[in-house]
């Protein structure tokens, strides 16, 4: 398993060094394309989300489900997940708007259904105006402050806006929300590290300590070996959640200056983000299989 995880390691590090080099560079393309391929860009990081996050609680839930076995009692605390709901919810919440935005500029561009967009644009503004007020984000006052700059962009702009005019307008706006998702993964702006990174990070590393404690009351060679096995396994499971993690944030980040180039009309290969995001989510779904224990 050692030499299997140490070769998806190395994938990993290049998917990541892709991602870097996109931002650096593209390809040529018609004046519509950026805008369009922004919005399958859009769809692509939103499902890797979604297996980053479901995923990243299977595994927490396998272990806690394994760990039960070495308790006197259970209690809800021992099941409590990696990601709660609520966080989930406020993430999906930003993500609908943007996949709806990006939607709407995609619609833009054909000139046989572009007539009406323009006040559903501006309907679409005050649908992400009215989200943002919204109870569950108020415990992330920064994502709810940009999302509602979006929303306020977007019911500003006139009807007959064009979709590169929208995007160069409201691109503050949506990096601005693109940055406080990056943030909500991994943020290290205010001199402390914080974030689901952390969080995930910390839990997995409670249970290694816990398996740690464990191998030094352990006596005889065979059961020592048992425990070690877990506690590298462990670490793994730790490692493969939390490169998933900072994978998607890298997405995130280069969703953002996707965008900006669109709004500029300049040349990018959006079909190598996808393609580089489609790589990651099968990585870490060949990872889980591999971490998965045998049954027996």
């Amino acid at each position: 398993m050692l030499s299997t995880l140490s070769h998806r390691s190395g994938r990993l590090i290049g998917i990541l060094i892709l991602l870097l080099l996109l931002a650096l560079g593209g390809c040529a393309s018609t004046p519509q394309k950026p805008i369009a391929d922004w919005h399958d860009a859009v769809v692509a990081v939103q499902g890797q989300s979604t297996t980053v996050f479901r995923s990243t609680n299977d595994l927490i839930r396998e272990t806690q489900i394994r760990r039960a076995g070495t308790l006197k009692t259970i209690k809800e605390s021992d099941f409590q997940p990696g990601l709660d709901a609520e966080s989930l919810a406020i993430w999906d919440r930003a993500f609908d708007s943007l996949a709806t935005y990006s939607s709407a500029l995609s619609t833009l561009l054909n000139p046989e259904l572009a007539a009406g967009v323009g006040t559903s644009t501006q309907q679409l503004g005050e649908s992400i105006v009215t989200t943002s007020k919204s109870d569950i984000l108020t415990k992330r006052p920064g994502l709810a402050s940009a999302l509602g700059k979006l929303g306020a962009k977007l019911t500003s702009l006139a009807a007959g806006a064009k979709a590169r005019d929208i995007m160069a307008e409201a691109d503050p706006a949506v990096n601005e929300v693109l940055a406080q998702m990056a943030r909500m993964i991994y943020d290290d702006s205010g001199g402390t590290s914080s974030g689901v990174y952390e969080t995930v990070r910390a839990d997995w590393t409670l249970r290694a300590d816990e398996i740690r404690t464990e191998f030094l009351s352990t006596q005889s060679p065979d059961a020592k070996r048992d425990v070690a096995t877990r506690y590298a396994t462990t670490l793994e499971k730790r490692d493969a959640a939390t490169s998933a993690l900072l994978g998607l944030r890298a997405s995130i980040t280069e969703l953002a200056a996707a965008h900006r180039r669109a709004a500029v009309g300049a040349p990018m290969d959006t079909a190598a983000l996808i393609a580089s995001i489609r790589e990651q989510t099968a990585f870490f779904k060949g990872l889980l299989t591999d971490l998965k224990p045998a049954k027996n």
